[in-house]
């Protein structure tokens, strides 16, 4: 009996060694499906990539590695952010839905207006009017809105399908992120901050904003 126990443990430290006694990880989903846009991890929202800064809000990234956003509200609005994401070659279409960490400090915590604008007269720009809330004039812009009334962390997942077509009279109103013939595909994003009153206040945290890919 000592000898089969003996046995076995020998047969167990070989199999050890060699690698077998368990099968291979994969390596994680994150590390296989998500283009990360932005992770705040260079506390640096000016470049790599670049984000611009409008009206009222007020944008730091913290000690932890997060942007902080907040700003008080003249009816309602605040101000937002945006970032160009065009790159060559990169073929925004595998992606299905947009994924970002926000930390909520409770229930008046904001309103965000999520845009998606895709270049549908395929001259790598997005031509805003600014007499009309600098709406496209030539390209889509896809809207979704997301209500923070949480506190603390909340990992958002939010399905290309469920963002809406706001400007219908302008671009083709079809989602193409692809770049082909001479379309830049997806060309920026933009967050707008609202608040859950007229005269409140945005108060909120984000991180690791990217797209994931669909499932194959």
């Amino acid at each position: 009996m000592r000898y089969i126990i003996s046995l076995f443990l020998v047969l167990l430290i070989y199999c050890q060694v060699q690698g077998l006694a368990a099968p291979p990880q994969n390596p994680p989903e994150s590390a296989k499906s998500i283009l990360i846009i932005e992770k705040f991890t260079d506390k640096n929202f000016t470049k790599d990539p670049e984000w611009w800064v409008f009206d009222n809000v007020q944008m730091s990234v913290t000690t932890d590695g997060r942007l902080s956003v907040k700003g008080k509200a003249a009816d309602w609005y605040v101000g937002g952010m945006g970032t160009y994401l065009a790159q060559e070659g990169r073929d925004l279409s595998k992606y299905n839905s947009l994924e970002i960490d926000v930390w909520g400090n409770g229930p008046n915590s904001g309103v965000i207006k999520i845009e998606l604008y895709d270049d549908d007269n395929g001259n790598m720009q997005i031509e805003q009017d600014p007499q009309k809330s600098y709406t496209p004039l030539y390209d889509d812009r896809l809207v979704y809105e997301l209500k923070v009334d949480w506190k603390g962390l909340k990992h958002i997942s939010i399905p290309l399908s469920e963002f809406e077509d706001n400007n219908p009279e302008a671009g083709d109103n079809i989602w193409n992120p692809q770049q082909s013939k001479g379309s830049g595909g997806l060309l920026q994003m933009q967050f707008i901050f609202v608040a859950a009153s007229k005269t409140g206040r945005v108060d909120l945290q984000l991180d690791n904003i990217g797209f994931k890919e669909a499932k194959k």
